[in-house]
């Protein structure tokens, strides 16, 4: 517990009661903490108090982020775009917990495949195109950016999402870029660069989590909603059989 940031804590709460325009005093007498409490753990000075985790269970739940960012994101550190994506990565992280987003895996061997056969949206071939093409990963980010582990990639609405474990060629530190891909209905694909994080970024934790979750969730078993609706309606039918039948 000693290094439990509760200064850091005390920064997230503020900012994100600002955002939502809602009192600090509000919020300590829902928790049924005293008044100046919030205020108090923001103080670097506090060193004697820890703060209640039922009042951290209540912020989490309040402003809808997740207990991970609240004590580890310094919100104050980060632009209004990052902001938008940190929420945006605590939801896919809550769906996918909750089963409500279930991720497909990218294999390493299978993206190293594309180096020689293409075959997948991020990745391009050199041209001109012969049998002798060249394929290789096309990152918005980085020229010499190289696949260095299992990518994962979700179904959104429309699109695909897809998290890609890279590094930059010649570096040491693992990274992560992810992008949105659409997919018509002729196999064209629109990529949408949407972000890239290494160790250096405050988003990197939260999508370091995010890739454990997606590739505990790959692991599951996947239905169709075809499959699913005709096991529902299996069971629901009458299996009991009219002997005077035999």
């Amino acid at each position: 517990m000693s290094s439990f940031n509760k200064s850091l804590l005390g920064k997230n709460i503020k900012i994100l009661a600002s955002k939502k325009g809602i009192k600090l005093g509000d919020i300590e007498n829902e928790a049924g903490v005293s008044a100046g409490y919030l205020s108090r753990l923001a103080n670097e000075d506090n060193k004697n108090s820890f703060p209640i985790m039922d009042l951290i269970f209540l912020i989490s739940k309040k402003f809808d982020v997740s207990v991970n960012s609240l004590l580890s994101v310094d919100f104050s550190s980060l632009t209004p775009n990052e902001i938008l994506l940190s929420q945006f990565f605590d939801k896919l992280s809550k769906d996918t917990e909750n089963n409500s987003l279930v991720w497909e895996l990218e294999s390493k061997k299978k993206l190293e495949d594309c180096l020689q056969h293409g075959g997948h949206p991020l990745f391009f071939a050199d041209e001109p195109r012969d049998p002798n093409t060249t394929f290789y990963y096309h990152s918005a980010f980085e020229s010499n950016t190289i696949i260095i582990g299992d990518s994962y990639k979700v179904g959104i609405s429309n699109k695909w999402l897809y998290m890609m474990n890279v590094q930059k060629n010649g570096g040491f530190e693992n990274g992560f870029e992810l992008y949105f891909v659409y997919i018509n209905y002729n196999g064209y694909s629109q990529i949408e660069p949407i972000c890239m994080a290494y160790p250096n970024s405050e988003l990197f934790n939260q999508l370091n989590d995010l890739c454990n979750a997606a590739a505990e969730s790959s692991r599951h078993v996947k239905l169709s909603d075809s499959v699913r609706n005709s096991i529902n309606q299996y069971l629901n039918e009458s299996n009991t059989v009219d002997i005077d039948s035999f």
